[in-house]
């Protein structure tokens, strides 16, 4: 049985399909993106199905500028740091954007760690 956390945003498999969506949409109408790169463990999953829904290669290393970086959520900027050379960063989530204050936590994860 899953607990439920009242410090956990929770997003769920609908609210990921259509976030995905929008990230895709977006992608699709800059035509120097060419590839979906995600950021590994938890970029992984957001960027195969964006990578679908935008119909682009997903590739496993970013492919200069031409690359979308996907992360599942902007936080700190640490990761988003890591990627400063590349123009094209994605996340699900922004944090800062959104004012979540919240921790994240998406449909894919099963407990607390």
């Amino acid at each position: 049985m899953e607990k439920k956390h009242k410090n956990i945003k929770h997003i769920g498999f609908e609210e990921f399909q259509i976030r995905c969506q929008d990230l895709a949409n977006e992608i699709s109408t800059n035509k120097n993106i060419k590839y979906i790169f995600g950021v590994p463990k938890a970029g992984l999953i957001p960027a195969v199905q964006i990578a679908y829904m935008a119909g682009l290669p997903l590739t496993f290393a970013p492919n200069g500028h031409n690359t979308a970086i996907i992360d599942d959520c902007l936080d700190s900027g640490a990761t988003r740091h890591s990627f400063a050379n590349f123009p094209y960063f994605f996340p699900l989530i922004d944090k800062q954007f959104e004012k979540v204050t919240k921790w994240v936590r998406f449909w894919w994860i099963k407990d607390d760690a």
